[in-house]
């Protein structure tokens, strides 16, 4: 019998039939379904492709069908999904996907609705006009923007007009809730803001940061090569870009803690912080260990690295990662052992404070999140932010420093919480900061938000 039993479209399909954004589920549906195909690959670009597009592609199936979205039957709704998403935003042939998604209609539903797939995705091929336009010589209504340069030319209007609303043209182009995009405007401005929406819908890559205490960059990108995974080291950084890996779990290397799989931005914050061996620091929000493991790496595993989270079940993760990097230095506790401990010895020189966030910084990884902001949420969360940088600054040592960070780009979030805490706080300062924003580089990266608070008193 095949080892593998369905396509990778069938396997979409399942994962978008099951999915809902409230349980964060789509990576664990990705696990489940993709072991039944021969491409994983296909399947991640089709189920997070359709989540990230979802509010452009539901918009667009209505007007094609003439049918709202809650008039259409959701295991059909999901199957024009998959097709609609291949065919405005990959290269594939067009008479390919909607063939298989007629015949999974047929299969898997009925062959009533087989017909009324086939019509609705006639008309969507029948509406596009070309799918690598350039968007200097297109109608902006009638382009969707799929890289900084091309997109999908329709003819017909799908977008509103950006010159009498910037930010409802946005929010419909890139699938974002429009408060957000009003927020990121006032901040950055509209072409900034516009290049952030490209990078939070982008493919993200997947990078790879070498245990140092092992193994050195290009040591590992030797031993990657002989595995057959194509890979190179980044500029100004000891990370590799994985840019064709199959499974990682699978690979000699991962599996013998050679490298951990880190964003550019996620492991810049433990870079800035510069933790020194023999330290003792505190991980506070430490699940699932990532930015815990890099500073045992960068102390040479030499010092006291005391790992929580108020989230007991993902401690077991922090384990998991330090056991298999071969580390000995961290020492996981419980969240309320912590405190005990902590407040006894009250001696940390250093505290990675990886706070609870909006994850705005993320949405490309995470793309289920932008169905779950909301302004209310963002006001709940400074406050807990606030709350554990004032926990923070009770367990560090004078001239101790706490590395603040989040991976979201939102400025309440980020500096507004350490302005609010610098202003009741004197004997901090802040010594330094980052800010960086989902990008399409080459080395294209997440967001995420950085702060060094010094104490001095």
């Amino acid at each position: 019998m095949n080892e593998f039993q369905m396509s990778p479209r069938t396997a979409a399909w399942l994962v978008l039939n099951k999915f809902d954004p409230k349980l964060q589920n789509a990576g664990k549906l990705i696990d489940e379904f993709s072991r039944k195909t021969n491409n994983r690959s296909t399947v991640v670009e089709i189920s997070l492709g359709v989540i990230r597009n979802l509010t452009f592609i539901d918009n667009f199936i209505a007007l094609c069908s003439g049918r709202t979205i809650k008039n259409i039957q959701p295991k059909i709704l999901n199957c024009l999904r998959t097709a609609v998403y291949e065919l405005v935003f990959t290269n594939q042939a067009q008479y390919a996907i909607v063939n298989e998604a007629v015949e999974l209609s047929k299969k898997s539903i009925s062959k009533k609705s087989a017909g009324f797939t086939n019509a609705i995705l006639r008309k969507v091929v029948g509406a596009i006009k070309n799918n690598e336009a350039e968007l200097e010589k297109c109608d902006s209504r009638k382009t969707l923007p799929i890289t900084e340069k091309t997109g999908c030319e329709f003819n017909i209007d799908i977008l509103s007009d950006v010159n009498k609303d910037k930010a409802e043209y946005l929010s419909g182009a890139f699938s974002l809730p429009k408060w957000f995009v009003e927020e990121l405007i006032g901040q950055f401005g509209y072409q900034q803001t516009k290049s952030i929406c490209f990078g939070s819908n982008r493919r993200p890559s997947i990078y790879a940061r070498p245990n140092l205490i092992k193994i050195k960059s290009v040591e590992l990108v030797n031993i990657l090569k002989s595995q057959e995974v194509d890979c190179e080291l980044v500029e100004n950084s000891n990370l590799l870009k994985l840019n064709k890996t199959g499974n990682i779990a699978e690979l000699e290397s991962f599996k013998a803690g050679l490298f951990t799989i880190q964003d550019l931005t996620a492991s810049s914050v433990v870079t800035i912080l510069q933790p020194l061996s023999g330290w003792t620091v505190f991980d506070i929000c430490a699940a699932p260990g990532t930015k815990t493991t890099q500073i045992a790496e960068m102390m040479g595993d030499k010092g006291v690295i005391i790992a929580t989270d108020k989230d007991s079940a993902r401690l077991k993760k922090i384990n998991e990662n330090v056991q298999r990097l071969g580390i000995t230095s961290v020492k996981i506790l419980s969240y309320e052992d912590f405190l005990k401990e902590a407040d006894s010895k009250n001696q940390a020189d250093a505290i990675l404070l990886d706070v609870p966030c909006s994850n705005t910084g993320v949405l490309a990884k995470r793309p289920e999140v932008r169905f779950r902001l909301n302004k209310k949420q963002i006001d709940e969360i400074t406050k807990t932010q606030f709350e554990l940088l004032k926990l923070a600054s009770t367990l560090i040592t004078k001239g101790g420093k706490i590395c603040y960070s989040t991976c979201s780009i939102l400025k309440d979030e980020n500096l507004g919480v350490v302005q609010k805490f610098l202003k009741v706080n004197s004997e901090f300062v802040l010594e330094k900061e980052s800010l960086k924003v989902p990008n399409v580089d080459k080395f294209d990266c997440d967001g995420g938000y950085c702060a060094i608070l010094k104490s001095i008193r």
